[in-house]
């Protein structure tokens, strides 16, 4: 038997150009999805936050209807740039993720607009007995949380104490 009767065993794998233009096409695609991602992360996560104020606010104006006493829900600013909605004992109070806390919060009424800057009281929004909002105008109070990338949500409370 000659060497030419053998049959050479076959070479299995992947060449290097082969893995090279692989791992090219996985760098492309994710320098393309990832800025995208992070994008609908932070919507996301905005969005959580201002259905889980809504509900805060809708959970306070039931209190105040159920206990019949006045809840006021006030948003604070604590010095480490945290942020809280507290309620003054009648619910437990509601930390605001730092996916807001590193944009800004808004809280508009008819009498005052203004973007926070230092540690407080940033705003009040409250309810009394009858579940009617408790704060002067005619005109929807509004709470717009902004990421840092400029994404915004608002929460309004109508004089009526409806919550949108």
């Amino acid at each position: 038997m000659t060497r030419r009767d053998k049959a050479l065993p076959r070479q299995a794998g992947f060449t290097l150009i082969e893995v090279m233009v692989v791992v090219a096409i996985v760098g492309i695609g994710s320098a393309i999805g990832i800025p995208s991602y992070l994008q609908w992360n932070e919507r996301y996560q905005l969005r959580q936050v201002t259905s889980e104020l809504r509900s805060n606010l809708l959970q306070a104006r039931m209190a105040a209807k159920n206990r019949n006493i006045i809840v006021n829900a006030a948003i604070v600013k604590a010095a480490d740039n945290t942020l809280t909605l507290g309620f003054g004992g009648a619910l437990a109070p509601m930390t605001i993720p730092s996916v807001v806390a590193g944009g800004n919060v808004m809280v508009g009424g008819v009498a005052t607009d203004f973007v926070i800057s230092g540690p407080g009281v940033l705003g009040t929004i409250g309810f009394n007995q009858q579940g009617l909002r408790v704060a002067p105008g005619l005109g929807a109070q509004t709470v717009t949380l902004i990421s840092p990338n400029g994404t915004a949500y608002t929460v309004s409370v109508s004089p009526s104490g409806k919550i949108n």
